[in-house]
């Protein structure tokens, strides 16, 4: 309350743990109005990632830190760049936006823009290097197998680098927590369950990288959407023993809040994933209904729609993630939403 900005932020930070969020913006907010760039980086993520969603303000506020010179805020730049399909030549104007967070100090951005290019040379300047990047041949896709019609399954292999798949899981490592579902008796909220008992984490947009950025994209190539009816990222993890059970990933409109959740972002009409590991011993995606298991290798992704082409949820999609017997196992999770019927073909 006397104004210490350093206390301020920890007040935020404490607030934002315990979901308070509203009352974390407004410490936030004193500490910015301050002039602490750090606090106004701080706000702008809240605004972006945290419910009440308010992501004009926030995608301004992030701008004003960038300006300012902010790695943080302008590796931010980068990904909401890198998503805004109005944006023209949004892939240069994020690469240059991690350019720039590079030069400014950002040990992500340079490790990114390194991946990306393929290249660890650090000989040239981190903005040279961002414009080195051929993005194009890293948003198109494998060749894909179709392994069934209806429900529509394919699987396509090498669709990830080893590389990708190796900094996913060093992304997602100090991340994890126990896996939850929804609960269909509480209001769009998560809970504990029996069904599974893994461990997972999510990339929202202050989480993300380019690198997933650009793997989200080939993802919408290869599903024909669009990566804004995307829900966020997710990598999975599981150890000997741990498994999720045979479950839809479709929306089931059984109660109020979900239907309005369907009416208001759309079903969960496909899910994609990426076996980010191969070194583990059973733990198939199993698909009951269909008699069929599948086990990629790393890099290997399974895209199936959950609902058939009227856009009715497919009862015949039921699959379980099974529990590995040796070793680890990690794999992406995308689950795609869409508002109308039919879906692509």
């Amino acid at each position: 309350m006397s104004g210490d900005k350093d206390s301020q932020i920890a007040l935020a930070h404490r607030l934002e743990d315990e979901g308070r969020n509203e009352q974390a913006r407004e410490w936030y907010a004193r500490a910015a109005e301050r002039g602490d760039l750090p606090a106004l980086v701080s706000l702008a993520k809240n605004l972006l990632a945290q419910r009440p969603v308010r992501a004009q303000l926030g995608v301004n506020m992030v701008r004003s830190a960038a300006e300012r010179g902010d790695a943080e805020a302008l590796h931010i730049c980068a990904i909401i760049a890198s998503q805004d399909v109005n944006l023209h030549a949004r892939w240069t104007v994020a690469l240059d936006f991690l350019g720039r967070a590079a030069e400014k100090g950002s040990a992500l951005a340079r490790r990114e823009l390194q991946l990306l290019a393929r290249s660890e040379a650090t000989t040239q300047s981190w903005r040279d290097l961002a414009r080195c990047v051929n993005i194009e041949p890293l948003l198109r896709p494998a060749p894909a197998h179709v392994r069934f019609e209806s429900p529509r399954i394919i699987t396509c292999e090498g669709f990830a680098s080893a590389a990708e798949c190796d900094w996913l899981i060093e992304r997602a490592k100090p991340r994890l927590k126990a896996a939850e579902v929804y609960d269909p008796h509480g209001q769009g909220g998560l809970r504990a369950d029996d069904i599974r008992n893994n461990s997972d984490t999510s990339f929202d947009i202050v989480r993300s990288d380019l690198v997933l950025m650009a793997l989200r994209e080939r993802i919408a190539r290869l599903a024909l959407l669009h990566t804004d009816e995307f829900e966020p990222t997710m990598v999975l993890h599981y150890t000997p023993g741990q498994q999720f059970a045979p479950h839809f990933d479709f929306v089931e409109a059984a109660a109020p809040h979900l239907a309005d959740d369907i009416a208001e972002n759309g079903q969960r009409v496909a899910t994609l994933l990426i076996y980010l590991s191969e070194d583990f011993e059973d733990g198939e995606t199993d698909f009951p209904a269909l008699h069929w298991r599948y086990k990629g290798r790393t890099g290997d992704a399974l895209l199936f729609w959950n609902v058939g082409a009227t856009g009715q949820p497919d009862p015949a999609t039921l699959h379980a993630g099974l529990q590995p017997t040796h070793g680890e196992k990690w794999v992406l999770s995308q689950w795609m939403r869409r508002k109308s019927p039919p879906i692509p073909a």
